[in-house]
């Protein structure tokens, strides 16, 4: 199934299904709050169903942590805390040096070409201090190179790891649509991403990864470096 982050999705087989990316996306994006109650006859009436595909929906939903199903069934958005994103980044650093790695012999100058005027895109939203846009243009330079890897399912697990990354950072760093404050990740994401470019067009494959190992977490949380936290746990 497609990430919220790629450039398609497949099409949703079921009303269940459709439900479950409906929400998924909004939860993603914000638009849906950590703590947010979710009504399943809302969605019902929002969607022209009965409340089972919305239900199923729920349920899967659930399962992926975006949401909260209580005792009493009663449905709220997950809350996201500083340990969830230290752990997230904790694994995402490990598989993604393994897909560049893999990655950087595959490209072509044709994809070098689409990683400079990505990493052009990112510096236009560095610049206008559009925080969201960044995030979002960042991820999509990750999920460029993923592609390369030649491993579908280290890409799904990837493509869903990313989602994830958006969910929390959006709630848990406050990058919401229209964001201008400056994050303290920023000066220090977009200079790893320049690194980044520099070594994927020198194809110096030690450098990419290097550059990937030390860029996940890398003073996202303000006061300390997120990999300094993550070292004095491992």
């Amino acid at each position: 199934m497609g990430s919220v982050l790629g450039q398609s999705y497949e099409r949703p087989a079921t009303l269940s299904e459709s439900i479950y990316s409906h929400l998924k996306k909004a939860i993603i994006e914000g638009n849906l709050k950590p703590g947010q109650r979710l009504l399943e006859k809302e969605f019902a009436r929002l969607f022209k169903a009965s409340t089972t595909p919305v239900r199923e929906a729920f349920r899967k939903l659930s399962a992926e942590k975006y949401i909260i199903i209580n005792s009493r069934k009663i449905v709220t958005v997950a809350t996201v805390t500083r340990q969830e994103m230290a752990e997230l980044f904790e694994v995402v650093r490990v598989l993604d040096a393994l897909a560049a790695r893999r990655a950087v012999p595959n490209l072509s100058e044709g994809d070098i070409t689409e990683f400079r005027r990505m990493t052009a895109k990112l510096g236009e939203f560095y610049r206008q201090n559009k925080v969201y846009e960044y995030v979002i243009e960042n991820m999509r330079i990750h999920d460029r190179l993923w592609r390369a890897c030649g491993n579908d399912y280290l890409y799904q697990c990837l493509c869903t790891s990313a989602d994830k990354y958006v969910f929390l950072s959006n709630h848990l760093l406050s990058v919401g649509k229209g964001s201008t404050e400056r994050p303290s990740f920023f000066e220090r994401s977009f200079q790893d991403h320049l690194d980044l470019m520099d070594a994927l067009e020198k194809r110096d494959i030690a450098a990419v990864e290097k550059i990937i190992l030390s860029h996940w977490g890398k003073g996202f949380l303000g006061e300390k470096d997120l990999e300094d936290d993550i070292l004095q746990r491992i």
